[in-house]
């Protein structure tokens, strides 16, 4: 079999792989902001509110880890947060300030929670349910392998893309 495919004189069905995930991806959440666009909401808004639901008290450096955001984007994003009632900060910690779900946190988040899922599910439509735990537990393996196999030069985890 040749090792190109047909996407171009640079391409292979690796990187086509590869390309097909990164393209998946970014359609994944544009459909996700469209969905939350209504509510005032993005992809990056959602994550931050989950992690701070799953880690009542996180300081600023724990959720931008967990919600793979950068430092400086998760503070913008934690203003908008607090400034919409959702998340309530205090400094708890000495200089540390913990961050945790309002009461209209928690009702938001289960609103957008189901908001996402409906988008996957439409997704996902196609794929029986068979697939659809395939497709899981395959993309899980690759995450997982992605994060414990280390390239010389290259971090294991990169860390957030600043999205």
């Amino acid at each position: 079999m040749d090792a190109h495919s047909d996407g171009g004189p640079d391409s292979s069905p690796v990187v086509d792989f590869g390309l097909a995930l990164k393209r998946a991806q970014h359609l994944l959440g544009q459909r996700i902001d469209q969905a939350l666009r209504p509510l005032d909401l993005n992809l990056g808004l959602w994550a931050v509110l989950r992690e701070t639901a799953t880690h009542p008290g996180a300081s600023a450096s724990e959720l931008a880890r967990a919600s793979r955001h950068t430092p400086q984007t998760l503070s913008g994003l934690l203003r908008r947060l607090e400034d919409r009632g959702l998340i309530e900060r205090s400094e708890a910690r000495g200089r540390v300030v913990d961050n945790r779900l309002t009461p209209a946190g928690h009702e938001t988040l289960t609103v957008v929670t189901r908001n996402v899922e409906d988008v996957i599910t439409a997704a996902l439509a196609g794929f029986s349910p068979e697939d659809r735990a395939a497709f899981a537990q395959l993309t899980t393996r690759f995450a997982e392998a992605l994060t414990h196999h280390h390239e010389p030069g290259i971090p294991s985890d990169p860390g957030p893309s600043g999205a």
